[in-house]
């Protein structure tokens, strides 16, 4: 049966390397090694195969022989009373002979007939006379994907009458009584209980139960029984992120656990994944991935956004240290671990899961017309900028060419993006061997013409018994991914993609795109539009390879003890290429030389880790022992080319460009980390819960006496639904279980870039020697050299209980979590007369704190099922104190004078109160004295509140150094979600419904402010700006004015400051399932046809046309809507 499965998987592995000429190189690489592991597969033996048996019986019953078999083998027989006679007695003799010889002996001469699937023997007879059909069911058990359950027990009830599902799934069982009832059973899947039917195939389809699959969950090196686990763990399986158009997957994980917060910044294609933050923000003073979790995937690090979420089994976070001490120093902001699909024994089974849609953005800006934009122009300058003729040209479109009501931001944004994507998995395997191959493509295009990104994902998982005590698990990946973006042309300021789309908000359309004749305009600055720059063929693109092999080997010496080793390498290779073409606009002007710069980097990561598993069980003691150690290194290498002056614009390639302006630059990085761990864990009974953590890290990245780290761990917990005064009380059954649990631990942080404590020379320094120059050296930053880790601190106590047997589930957790010995540069509080830069040092603390709720409810009536599940975080955050960078200003509060202040939260916003605007010259005469903010206000300007003066009360005069004060910050302090599902007669439906609330965000510059820059108005701002003739206190927008550098209407104020608050309907999926009978009638497994949105509606008040998520200044991509049709088909 294994031949044939492997034979099966080989033709259509080979089949598919012969038609894949399109497929990039990466793809068939792992086309090549699915053949030569299937190849492998079909090499191996099976169980039965290679089993034999030693009888020598004489005039013994049938019973007692296969009772012999069973005491010699690990097989296992299952048959039906009423179809075999037992007591036959029967004479055998065989000597090391094989399962398939000594059955053929004990069944000669009867109608019996044998089947084997893994260590099972199934035993059935030849078709019943007719008289036993009368009483006979058969049917077809199969899950809701439609493929058979094999093995399943089907039972008459009040008997002891059975059988089990053979290989495809089917049944026959000759019951007792026309009113006979049977159960169907099998691990993992909820009993269905049905009345005997007569005359038919009986179709059952076992639902997953969701209680027992959760029962596992994975924590650092291994998994542990959900019951047992006193952290702080938050867990998705597969069935949560299946089916999702998001292409990447840290977006799909927004919502969907309490304490983890993903904000996504932007909608660009293949640069749009989400920004994931564990229990609040937890450093400052750095790169952006300072506070990012750790991710790891099969155990290796890596990106979420590069797997294809079909392949994911589970994805768990693991959120306090006595959870995430076990990855030490790398686990400060949280660990997410990702657990791809491992391959299951049973028939070879294929699915395919494809979706095809579009996109579009969740906002756009509305700009006015460019008659209204000139009229009101004029307002704001307070001249006639425009004649009345010239705003009648814009308004009747009677001299396009030259005065035009473009919209160049409707321009780009052309185009609903096509989106699409394929997953083919082909599963299968024996007791010996397992695999699991996938291929993944995913295209999604942008919104702007020539936008695009496309991935090609590959994997193949085998696990091989090679002994009854050795295991080898290999795990290979692979991914080709190509970004496409188009640039403005040579020439043009706006160097990126983004940048563009800057432009076209920011620039009014007064002057055309194209003109009548076809050709380009000039835009506003000579350099053509945006659209203008979109046409000209200039191009961003970034190929990314990357190939991972994962490599783990388990040894059992002893029944308690595992060893394992794990080795692995990943090769990542890059490329960005950036063309800019020359231009020919209107008037045979032609704009910019031809330039390319084009990078190439490669990174190589490799890691061995090794650990020793020991768990006993004495008695009611159950002990846990784990030791480990770790090493990990990763090098990098850059190189970067580039020329000008191409001779035209078709060859986009370095040696065509003209050598005497070229530039090369090139670099790399190496770091290396080497950990000692280990995890001690007992309890009684399960009742009393009790674990410890330790992690002995050391890093290059740190000076030779720092750079060793311990980071230590305890926890308990209580499991109070084990006590028997629980137990025994009948007021208290309603509460399935109920457990009590805390921790305490601390963690490092070694995101910090590397060797930061070195003292460096920067070239380009001039020395004067006499009259001459000459080029050096020089140390430009003071470092500190005695740097260490971050550390954080987290305690953690909570609850969990699970009430009505499964049908309702709450836990609440309560944390703290501080950050010690921040590295951050305090050049506030540094005197420049040092002539040197400051380096960081460690010198900061910041406090996270808050709680965590989860609530989940199922239940099932008749036909129809159900579940809710519901989450919510609170989470305050504080500085603490900045150290030798702490300022105190004149109003008091201290801290760097701008972002960052002891006692509120980090990337808050500072400035004035606002209390509407003046709406006259007595107005303003009558107001607190405003002139150090507004030295000649006018009617329309903003009022700015008098908060307190020198003697710490308000003075009457508005100052910057007493009148600031927080207004607010951009880390949300309550993030929820909200999933509901429903079942009913092979419909399905999924609702996501996330938020946040208490956070604020800003649009300044092109998107904030009108005429910035000679830019355009937008809707909002022309009907709500404040109008001299009608003047209101409170209008949504100040008087307008041409603004070129700042205006005192500009400096940040709460007039400002936006609630960035949202209720967004993230995800809604709506799905069919053929019937089994349909199924099974054209020997399908199962075929599911759904629909469904991605981001297609959200509530807030933000301005209109922006998203929430998003604070810009106009250089943004869109936040995607995406609306997709897709077919799940498996056989």
């Amino acid at each position: 049966m294994q031949n044939y499965f492997s034979t099966q998987l080989s033709r259509i592995a080979k089949s598919l390397w012969l038609t894949s000429k399109k497929i990039p190189l990466a793809m068939k690489i792992f086309l090549f090694l699915s053949i030569c592991f299937i190849n492998m597969l079909q090499a191996n033996n099976s169980y039965a195969q290679t089993t034999t048996v030693n009888i020598d019986v004489c005039n013994q019953t049938m019973k007692e022989v296969m009772n012999n078999i069973e005491k010699q083998s690990e097989f296992s027989f299952f048959y039906n009373n009423d179809q075999l006679d037992l007591n036959r007695r029967v004479s055998i003799t065989v000597t090391n002979s094989s399962i398939f010889n000594a059955l053929k002996q004990l069944f000669a001469g009867t109608d019996v007939q044998y089947s084997i699937f893994d260590k099972s023997i199934i035993l059935t007879t030849k078709a019943p006379n007719q008289n036993d059909n009368k009483r006979r069911i058969t049917g077809k058990v199969v899950d809701i994907k439609g493929e058979p359950v094999i093995g399943a027990s089907i039972m008459e009830k009040g008997t002891s009458n059975g059988t089990i599902t053979d290989l495809d799934g089917n049944f026959s069982l000759k019951v007792s009584s026309d009113q006979s009832s049977i159960e169907i059973s099998y691990i993992g899947y909820v009993t269905q209980n049905l009345k005997a039917v007569f005359g038919r195939v009986m179709a059952v389809t076992l639902k997953e139960d969701t209680k027992t699959l959760e029962e596992v969950v994975v924590v650092g090196y291994g998994v542990e029984k959900k019951v047992n686990v006193v952290g702080s763990i938050a867990q998705v399986g597969s069935k949560q992120l299946e089916n999702r158009s998001t292409p990447q997957l840290s977006n799909a994980l927004t919502g969907q656990m309490a304490g983890v917060t993903v904000i996504q910044r932007t909608g660009r294609p293949g640069a749009g994944g989400g920004e994931i933050r564990v229990r609040g923000v937890g450093s400052f003073g750095g790169d952006g991935n300072k506070s990012d979790a750790l991710v790891l995937i099969d155990g290796i690090p890596g990106s979420l956004n590069d797997i294809n979420t079909e392949d994911v089994e589970s994805i768990s976070v693991l959120k306090d240290a006595s959870t995430a001490a076990i990855y030490g120093s790398r686990a400060a902001n949280g660990v997410i671990l990702v657990t791809t699909k491992s391959g299951k024994e049973g028939k070879i089974t294929i699915n395919y899961n494809a979706y095809i849609g579009f996109n579009k953005p969740t906002e756009l800006p509305e700009f006015v017309d460019t008659w209204e934009y000139a009229t009101i122009y004029n307002e704001a300058v307070g001249r006639e900028a425009y004649t009345a003729e010239e705003i009648q040209k814009y308004k009747d479109g009677s001299d396009p060419d030259h005065y035009a009501n473009a919209r160049y931001l409707d321009e780009i944004f052309s185009r609903n993006g096509f989106q699409t994507g394929h997953t083919l998995t082909v599963n299968g395997g024996n007791p010996q061997n397992k695999y699991m191959v996938s291929f993944g493509y995913l295209k999604q295009n942008g919104i702007l013409e020539r936008n695009d990104y496309q991935r090609y994902n590959a994997r193949v998982n085998m696990i091989n018994n090679i002994r009854p005590n050795l295991t080898l698990s290999t795990r290979l990946s692979g991914i080709y991914s190509i970004r496409n973006e188009p640039l403005a042309a040579a020439g043009d300021e706006a160097s990126g993609m983004v940048n563009l789309i800057s432009k076209a908000v920011r620039f009014p359309g007064l002057t055309p795109s194209v003109l009548s004749d076809g050709s380009f305009g000039r835009g506003p600055l000579n350099y053509g539009t945006p659209l203008g720059s979109i046409k000209s063929g200039s191009f961003f693109e970034s190929p990314q390879f990357s190939v991972n092999a994962n490599v783990r080997l388990d040894y059992k010496p002893i029944k308690d003890l595992t060893l394992s080793a794990v080795g692995a390498y990943t090769y990542s290779n890059g490329e960005n290429r950036t063309f800019r073409k020359s231009m020919k606009l209107t008037g045979d002007l032609t704009v910019g030389i031809p330039s390319l710069t084009h990078s190439m980097g490669k990174t190589i990561y490799k890691t061995f880790q090794t650990t020793a598993d020991y768990n006993k069980s004495i008695g009611k003691h159950n002990l846990s022992l784990l030791l480990g150690y770790s090493w990990e290194q990763e090098d990098n290498r850059t190189l970067q080319g580039y020329r000008d002056k191409f001779p035209s614009n078709d060859l986009p390639y370095l040696n065509v460009g003209s050598p005497d302006n070229q530039q090369s630059s090139g670099g790399g990085y190496g770091w290396a980390l080497q950990s000692y761990f280990g995890r001690l864990k007992y309890n009684f009974h399960e009742r009393y819960l009790l674990e410890g953590t330790m992690r002995y890290d050391g890093s290059s990245r740190f000076p030779k006496n720092k750079k060793f780290g311990l980071f230590p761990s305890l926890a308990a917990g209580w499991r109070i639904s084990e006590e028997n005064f629980f137990k025994e009380s009948e007021a208290l059954s309603w509460i399935s279980a109920l457990k009590l649990k805390a921790s305490w631990g601390r963690l490092g942080n070694q995101n910090i870039g590397n060797y930061p404590y070195q003292s460096v020379y920067a070239l380009g320094q001039n020395y004067p020697f006499g009259t001459n120059f000459t080029q050096g050296a020089a140390v430009t930053t003071a470092v500190d050299p005695n740097i260490k880790w971050e550390e954080t601190e987290t305690i953690d106590g909570g609850i969990e209980a699970t009430l009505w047997e499964g049908q309702l589930n709450f836990s609440a957790s309560y944390f703290t979590r501080k950050t010690y010995d921040i590295l951050y540069r305090p050049s506030g509080s540094i005197s420049s007369v040092l002539g040197q830069g400051i380096s960081v040092m460690n010198t900061g603390k910041l406090k996270n704190y808050g709680w965590e709720f989860e609530i989940g409810h199922r239940n099932q009536i008749g036909d129809f099922s159900y579940n809710i599940n519901a989450n919510l975080s609170i989470i305050k955050n504080k500085l603490q104190t900045l150290g030798v960078g702490n300022v105190e200003q004149l109003n008091g509060m201290v801290g760097n004078g701008s972002d960052l202040f002891i006692g509120y939260p980090i990337q808050m916003y500072y400035g004035y109160l606002s209390d509407g605007v003046f709406l006259n010259d007595n107005d303003i005469k009558a107001y607190h004295d405003q002139k150090k903010i507004t030295p000649n206000a006018k009617p329309g300007d903003i009022r700015y509140k008098d908060i307190s003066g020198p003697d710490g009360k308000p003075d009457g005069v508005i100052d910057p150094n007493y009148d600031r004060v927080y207004l607010g910050t951009r880390i949300p302090k309550f993030t929820f979600g909200l999933n509901l599902g429903a079942e009913y007669k092979g419909f399905d439906l999924s609702v996501l419904i996330q938020g946040v609330a208490g956070v604020k965000g800003m649009l300044n510059d092109f998107a904030g402010y009108a005429f910035r820059g000679e830019g355009n108005i937008q809707r909002w701002q022309a009907d709500g700006r404040f109008r001299p003739d009608d003047p209101v206190r409170y209008p949504e927008y100040p008087r307008v004015e041409a603004l070129g550098g700042s205006s005192p209407n500009t400096v940040t104020s709460d007039f400002w400051i936006l609630d960035a608050s949202y209720v967004r309907l993230k995800n809604i999926q709506l799905g069919y399932s053929l019937p089994p009978k349909i199924m099974q009638a054209a020997r399908l497994g199962g075929l599911r046809f759904y629909v469904q949105a991605e981001n297609p509606l959200s509530w807030n008040k933000y301005r209109k046309g922006w998203d929430p998520e998003q604070n810009t200044d106009g250089n943004y991509y869109p936040i995607l809507a995406t609306y997709t049709f897709g077919v799940n088909f498996n056989f």
